[in-house]
């Protein structure tokens, strides 16, 4: 169903989807950002007490505009993959087969290398294990799984692990993935998609198959991100040792080799991000399905640490694989709101207190840490409806 229309450099838009009447003014922002924050192709949904009560989607999946932005067009959505994989993990968690206090290598053996056998994992999945650099690592072993997890298992800790915060923005992936896979026996994409993609109808995907391939949309102006980074070259160089040049990320593989990669051919929706939080937001069930306890999501957003991270600078109030409400990662006037975000703007989140959740994706990145003025605004309409 067309929603309204938006005028962009000439080219008509339609907006699409289906909101509810008291979320007006969210239709309103999402089509003030074609028309003056430049955005190319989104999605934007948003649950509350359970029930979907905005789904809208506009653009092109590509700079030319050749190609429409559709329903169910997916997109990479960056490091929203922590807090799905987290998600997962919490699953595991509730059903008493990995516990928060135990060291890693208790499931992870090879963990244990180079001081890290004293690493919990509270500490590992909350960035707290030091774990960020991964010096074996090759440039591009970040597409080689076996071989990136190999390369964290050996690295040594930056400095005391529990000490100091830094985002673990590559290696989190592996040590998040391993765990799953240690503990379920199943490869991490294989659990996520029959545990929550096929069981929970979330259209989120951590390997895509052919299907999902033929929806995929890439990243564009990816490069403007890295320009914000506070560290230094040499830093910058050692923190993205996996990947090669940072500044090639999202142009280094095309869509159908990276297909063959899992967790860099992960993809999803607004939509998905907001029904997966959706559980969280409701105390761990949705729709009859229950996935975890109101304790264990009591447990899962207790802030790990809350202070500048060490590489990026950025302040940031992290949970257990998850980031609480800030001013890094705004998600609204509520401190105790929670979930993930991603470099570029996409973010999924849960807000307990107000039984809301919301997830946005969009292909054209915003230039900054932080999620961007997007996402501020999209977040502070529909605030302003609740």
């Amino acid at each position: 169903m067309v929603l309204d229309t938006v005028e962009v450099d000439g080219k008509r838009l339609d907006v699409q989807g289906e909101c509810a009447t008291a979320f007006e003014p969210v239709l309103r922002t999402f089509v003030e950002n074609f028309r003056d924050r430049r955005e190319l192709g989104a999605s934007y949904c948003v649950y509350q007490e359970g029930k979907k009560v905005v789904d809208i989607w506009a653009g092109h999946r590509d700079p030319e505009r050749t190609q429409d932005w559709a329903e169910d067009t997916l997109v990479g959505m960056a490091s929203v993959i922590k807090g799905m994989l987290a998600m997962a993990l919490h699953m595991l968690a509730d059903q008493g087969k990995i516990s928060y206090s135990a060291p890693v290598a208790e499931y992870w053996p090879e963990f244990a290398q180079d001081g890290k056998e004293e690493i919990t994992v509270r500490q590992a999945i909350s960035h707290h294990a030091a774990v960020h650099f991964c010096d074996a690592a090759e440039p591009g072993d970040m597409y080689r799984w076996n071989n990136f997890v190999a390369a964290v298992a050996k690295q040594e800790p930056e400095w005391k692990p529990g000490t100091r915060g830094v985002y673990h923005t590559l290696t989190i992936v592996p040590i998040m993935g391993h765990l799953i896979e240690c503990v379920s026996g199943q490869r991490a994409w294989d659990f996520f998609r029959e545990q929550v993609t096929d069981r929970l109808g979330v259209d989120y995907h951590i390997r895509m198959q052919a299907e999902e391939l033929a929806r995929f949309s890439g990243d564009y102006e990816t490069e403007a991100f890295f320009d914000e980074a506070p560290a230094s070259p040499e830093v910058m160089a050692r923190f993205f040792k996996p990947i090669g040049d940072p500044a090639a990320i999202g142009s280094v593989l095309t869509p159908e080799e990276l297909a063959d990669i899992p967790f860099q051919s992960a993809g999803g929706t607004a939509r998905a991000g907001a029904r997966l939080f959706a559980f969280a937001a409701l105390d761990g069930e949705l729709e009859g399905v229950r996935i975890f306890s109101p304790e264990t999501i009591d447990l899962m957003t207790e802030v790990q640490w809350d202070e500048p991270c060490a590489v990026w600078g950025t302040p940031m109030a992290t949970a257990l694989g998850l980031l609480r409400n800030n001013s890094f990662f705004y998600v609204g006037p509520n401190p105790r709101a929670f979930g993930t975000a991603g470099a570029g703007g996409s973010f999924a989140m849960a807000d307990r207190e107000n039984r809301l959740s919301v997830g946005y994706s969009l292909n054209r990145w915003w230039k900054a840490l932080a999620l961007g003025d997007r996402a501020r605004a999209l977040i502070d309409a529909t605030y302003a409806c609740i």
